[in-house]
């Protein structure tokens, strides 16, 4: 477990992902790695150490948003991604909560994005700098996070108005999950079919 903080209540929803590291925009190698599965189903995120470290706060966090102590959680997920800026599942509960509107302050898309667009890079970085060409299962615990901030990428660009970007995202999806286990496709086309589906907190 990661070493704790105390809290202090703030008002943000959470600042901006941090440009650093393996998340710096507009090339660099990323932090994550891949690492191949068994019986050759395919290819799997390897997370860094800090980031099993910091499995039993994410759990806790959890618990903190099931609680409705949502603004806890965001200080404390933007803590754990100080310590841990390659952290997916940290960025896509962030952007998550960005889309929960609360008493003082409207949801989030545009924040929203930029957290679940972190994630979504930084795994496509760790692809493209092994050459993979997949699978990347999604019912694989690892990659989970990375097909859950697709998901929300591609809704916030069709909130945005953005059809192109969504299907970018989408196709990018079904490239090396042709399951599409985070059902991005249907989401877009239940959304364009007029229906309201909502990016429920994992």
């Amino acid at each position: 477990m990661a070493k704790r903080r105390p809290h202090k209540p703030n008002r943000r929803r959470g600042g901006p992902p941090r440009q650093q590291g393996g998340g710096q925009r507009g090339g660099g190698s990323s932090a994550l790695k891949l690492r191949q599965l068994p019986g050759g189903r395919g290819w799997a995120l390897a997370p860094r150490p800090c980031a099993a470290e910091r499995a039993e706060d994410l759990d806790e966090v959890r618990q903190m948003v099931e609680g409705g102590e949502t603004e806890i959680a965001t200080e404390e997920l933007r803590y754990l991604l100080a310590g841990c800026p390659e952290l997916l599942e940290a960025h896509v509960l962030l952007g998550q909560l960005a889309l929960l509107p609360d008493e003082s302050s409207a949801s989030d898309i545009e924040l929203a994005r930029g957290h679940f667009g972190f994630a979504f890079q930084l795994g496509e970085k760790a692809l493209n700098a092994a050459g993979c060409r997949g699978p990347l299962p999604g019912d694989e615990p690892d990659n989970a996070p990375w097909h859950e901030a697709a998901r929300g990428l591609a809704w916030c660009f069709e909130k945005q108005q953005n059809p192109k970007m969504a299907d970018q995202v989408a196709a990018t999806v079904k490239r090396f999950d042709p399951n599409d286990p985070a059902e991005v496709v249907v989401m877009l086309d239940e959304l364009r079919a007029g229906g309201l589906p909502i990016v429920e907190l994992g």
